[in-house]
């Protein structure tokens, strides 16, 4: 036999589960970004470790005076840094080999330090100063990519927020088909909630605990002890309060049946 689907406690957990979907969601979306934050990060560190490496090996030309008279003529002429494509460098993420730049200055105290404009990742800067530096010479080197919000996406690490998309998707899915399975259940199966019934807190006590009891049956016993306590008179008060409950439970086709006079329970008319 089936016990009776107790329509408020169905009401308070399907309240309570439609949080579960949004929680997961918003969990995926800052798991999310903070996975974009560290794929951001990494490629920076990349572009750190590769400039450093590039500079390294590449100081004795770019300190050379030829190459310091070439990028003095390049900024008087331009006004920007030289910049190249890093084609040839060593980075751990190989999709910056088509998307990041080296850029080469020339900063003493005439000129500036270049600044790299735009939404770009960006390496430290790398100042190189010659041994026989005029007026403070010095070679500037940076690193710069221009990867997308997309490409910093696809380089992140997607579990963690996938999983908790996914399980947001399932949590709502399983909610739609708990309503729908909740509908299709018969009418034996319903108990109807008492919203909208006018009782007194006693009656709405007494009401409940036999909405929520197996059956819907509760023993005599039990009634007068929640209900009065020690109460010596607790018969004749429990007799007078299933008298008028019964009457302020017949307009919603309620009715409570006494079972041989040692416990009460509630009968669904449909």
């Amino acid at each position: 036999m089936h016990n009776p689907v107790n329509p408020n406690i169905l009401s308070n957990c399907n309240r309570y589960a439609m949080f579960m979907p949004l929680v997961l969601m918003i969990a995926a979306l800052v798991s999310g970004c903070i996975s974009y934050c560290d794929a951001k990060k990494c490629i920076a560190d990349d572009l750190n470790d590769a400039v450093m490496a590039l500079a390294n090996e590449n100081r004795e030309l770019w300190t050379r005076q030829d190459t310091i008279s070439a990028l003095r003529h390049i900024h008087l002429t331009t006004h920007q840094p030289l910049i190249y494509q890093a084609s040839d460098v060593n980075f751990r993420n190989p999709l910056l080999k088509d998307e990041a730049y080296i850029a080469i200055a020339l900063v003493d105290s005439k000129l500036a330090s270049s600044k790299i404009h735009g939404n770009k990742i960006t390496s430290d800067s790398i100042i190189i100063v010659p041994e026989n530096s005029v007026e403070g010479q010095a070679i500037q080197v940076r690193g710069f990519t221009d990867c997308s919000m997309a490409s910093v996406f696809a380089s992140s690490d997607p579990t963690l927020p996938g999983i908790l998309f996914s399980l947001s998707i399932l949590s709502m899915m399983s909610i739609f088909v708990f309503r729908r399975r909740l509908q299709a259940l018969p009418d034996a199966q319903r108990v109807p909630s008492l919203d909208g019934i006018k009782l007194t807190p006693m009656q709405r006590q007494l009401t409940g605990m036999l909405l929520e009891s197996p059956d819907m049956k509760v023993d005599k016993a039990t009634l007068c002890t929640t209900l009065w306590g020690n109460k010596d008179n607790a018969d004749e008060s429990l007799y007078t309060l299933i008298r008028r409950t019964k009457a302020a439970l017949a307009d919603a086709n309620i009715e409570i049946i006494c079972n041989r006079g040692d416990s009460y329970q509630l009968r669904i008319n449909h």
